[in-house]
Order: structure tokens, then sequence, then C-alpha cells
């Protein structure tokens, strides 16, 4: 198993790599959450006017 030795600057580096990776797919997922409920809150905002509208 020579191919596997690795050094310790490999790991740094692989370990860089995968904290990057998780932070990119947490925040990426963070930003669809916060869309999809701006977009509800908006909808549901304009639907409430909508119908105040109608009732004057």
């Amino acid at each position: 198993m020579d191919w596997f030795s690795t050094d310790n600057d490999l790991l740094w580096y692989i370990g860089i790599i995968i904290v990057f990776f998780a932070f990119f797919i947490w925040n990426n997922m963070r930003l669809k959450r916060n869309r999809y409920n701006r977009k509800n809150r908006n909808f549901k905002k304009r639907y409430m006017d909508r119908k105040s509208n109608q009732k004057e």
C-alpha cells in the first residue's frame, strides 16, 4: 500500500477542501430556504392586500 502513504500536508489540503465543500453546500441550502420563504411571504402580502382592497 505504498500509494496510500500520505504526508501530513496532503491530509490538511483534503481537510480544507472538505470543509470548503461542506460550507458551500450548507450555504446553498440556506439560501434556497430563505428565497422560498421570501417568495411565500411576498405572495401572502400581495394576496392580503388584494383581499383587503376588494372589501373596500
